[in-house]
C-alpha cells in the first residue's frame, strides 16, 4: 500500500514511457499533490486532484479550502457548459464540504490550468470512433505503452453519459505509460449490439497507429461490452479491464434476469484464449442478481484459461454499480489491476480476491 500511496503523491512515472519528457515534467507539475500547499495534504484530497479529477471532460474545475490545521475540503466538476459554470460547481460542492475547515473555497485549477501559473495543453483528437481522454496524458503511440480504450455505462435513451468521468484506477493506468482514450456513445445509439460493430471495427485503426499494445476497459455495459469485443478480436486486445459488467437491467425489476447468469457464463465462455482478463463485482449492484455466483464463475473460469484471469470482489465497501469508481476501490485494488495488464504471465494475479491488492 506505502508502494501505491507514493505513485498516488508523486506522480511517479514509469522508464517504459520516457518520451516527451519535458510535456510530462509540465504534465506533472500541474497535478502534483505539492499543489495543494503544506502541510501534506490526505490521501483522499490527494488522490482526488491528481486521479479523480483528472477523468473529467471539460468544461471542468478543482476547488479547495486548506486551513492552518492543515484540514481540507474541495470539491469538482466537469462537463459544464462553460468554464465560469464549471468554477462555480466545484466552489459550491467545496463550501458544503466546509465542516470545521477554517478557510476559503477558491479555484485551484480549471480544466488543465493551475491558477497559479502551471499549464498542460488537453489531449485532443482521436482516432476512429475513440477520443482522447482530454485531461488525461497523451504521450502517442510511439512514447505509450500502449492505449486503454474506456467505456462508459448506458442509462437509457433520456440519459447522456458521455461526460461521465473514467474512475481514477484509469489515471493511474495513464501515469504508467498507457494513453487513454474514450469510445463514447450517443444514448439514442447505445444499443448493445448497435454499438458493438464501431467498437469492434475501430481497433485496426489504434493498431495501425502505431500502439503496440491495446487494453479495453468499461463499467456497466461498456464492461460487458468490452469483453465481447475482445472475444471478436483477441489478435487485437491484451487485456480487459470491466468493472460491474450488466446488460441486464436492474435485477429487482425481473427483466429477463433469469437468463443473466447464464448469459455471464457464456461470455465468459466465449473470451478465447490471448487477451487478460480483470472483473470487478460489487456487493449491493442492482445490476447484479448474485455476485457470489459470477465470483465463482469467474473462478472457476480463472483455472482454464493460460490467459491470467482475475476476479476482485471486494469486502464492502465499496459497493454498488459505481464502485468502481469509487476511489477506495482504486486505493485497494489498482496494485491488481497494474499487476494484471503490466506482469510476466508468472506475476499477474489469478483466481478470487476479496481482500485488497497491496504492492499488486
Amino acid at each position: 500500500m506505502r508502494r501505491l500511496l507514493a505513485l498516488l503523491l508523486l506522480l511517479v512515472l514509469p522508464a517504459a514511457a520516457p518520451a516527451q519528457p519535458a510535456a510530462e515534467a509540465g504534465y506533472r507539475e500541474v497535478f502534483s499533490a505539492a499543489a495543494l500547499g503544506a502541510p501534506h495534504p490526505s490521501q483522499q484530497a490527494a488522490a482526488s486532484f491528481t486521479l479523480l479529477y483528472r477523468g473529467l471532460v471539460p468544461n471542468a474545475a478543482f476547488a479547495l479550502a486548506r486551513d492552518a490545521e492543515g484540514r481540507s475540503a474541495w470539491g469538482f466538476a466537469g462537463g459544464a457548459a462553460t468554464p465560469a459554470q464549471a468554477e462555480a460547481a466545484a466552489l459550491e460542492r467545496c463550501r458544503r464540504a466546509l465542516g470545521q475547515v477554517q478557510a476559503e473555497c477558491r479555484v485551484l485549477a480549471q480544466n488543465a490550468t493551475r491558477a497559479d501559473g502551471p499549464a498542460a495543453p488537453l489531449a485532443e483528437g482521436g482516432i476512429g470512433p475513440f477520443r482522447y481522454a482530454p485531461l488525461l496524458l497523451k504521450r502517442g503511440p510511439e512514447a505509450a505503452r500502449g492505449a486503454l480504450v474506456w467505456g462508459h455505462g448506458y442509462g437509457g435513451t433520456d440519459r447522456d453519459n458521455r461526460s461521465v468521468p473514467t474512475p481514477a484506477f484509469v489515471s493511474l493506468l495513464n501515469d504508467n505509460g498507457w494513453d487513454v482514450l474514450r469510445f463514447d456513445r450517443h444514448p439514442g445509439d447505445d444499443a448493445l449490439y448497435a454499438s458493438l460493430p464501431r467498437l469492434v471495427g475501430g481497433l485496426p485503426a489504434l493498431r495501425a497507429a502505431g500502439y503496440r499494445r491495446i487494453l479495453l476497459g468499461g463499467q456497466s455495459r461498456g464492461g460487458w461490452q468490452a469483453i465481447m469485443a475482445a472475444s471478436e478480436r483477441p489478435d487485437l486486445v491484451d487485456a480487459v479491464i470491466a468493472t460491474a459488467p450488466a446488460a441486464h437491467g436492474e435485477w429487482q425489476r425481473g427483466n429477463a434476469l433469469g437468463a443473466a447468469l447464464d448469459d455471464f457464463r457464456r461470455l465468459l465462455a466465449g473470451l478465447p484464449e490471448g487477451p487478460r482478463l480483470a472483473v470487478a463485482l460489487f456487493e449491493g449492484d442492482d445490476y447484479d442478481p448474485d455476485p457470489e455466483r459470477r465470483a465463482a464463475l469467474l473462478e472457476a473460469r480463472a483455472l482454464e484459461r493460460r490467459a491470467p484471469t482475475l476476479a476482485l470482489w471486494p469486502q464492502a465497501p465499496p459497493r454498488g454499480h459505481a464502485g468502481g469508481s469509487d476511489l477506495r476501490f482504486t486505493l485497494a485494488y489498482a496494485g491488481c489491476l497494474l499487476s494484471l495488464v503490466q506482469a510476466p504471465d508468472p506475476a499477474a494475479p489469478r483466481g478470487l480476491r476479496r481482500l485488497p491488492c497491496g504492492g499488486g
